[in-house]
C-alpha cells in the first residue's frame, strides 16, 4: 500500500472521531435538539458500512496498481 492511500485512510478515520466527539459535546450541552440525537443515532449503521466499502475500494484499487505475481519472477 502506498503512503498516501495510507494517509488518506487516516484522515477518514480521523473525521470520524472528530463528527463523534462533536456530537457528544453538542449533545452534553444541551446545544442539539434531542430529536436531532434520536435521527442520527438510527443512522449509525452507516458509519461500519462506510469504512467496509472504504476498505474494498482501496483492496480493489491495489490489485489493480500492482503488477501480476508472476512478473516479478525473472
Amino acid at each position: 500500500m502506498r503512503w498516501r492511500e495510507r494517509r488518506q485512510g487516516h484522515w477518514f478515520g480521523a473525521a470520524v472521531l472528530i463528527a463523534v466527539g462533536v456530537i457528544g459535546l453538542l449533545a452534553n450541552f444541551n446545544l442539539l435538539p434531542r430529536d436531532i440525537l434520536d435521527q442520527l443515532w438510527k443512522l449509525w449503521p452507516l458509519i461500519p458500512l462506510a469504512i467496509g466499502i472504504g476498505i474494498l475500494a482501496r483492496r480493489r484499487q491495489n490489485e489493480d496498481i500492482q503488477p501480476p505475481p508472476d512478473a516479478k519472477k525473472n
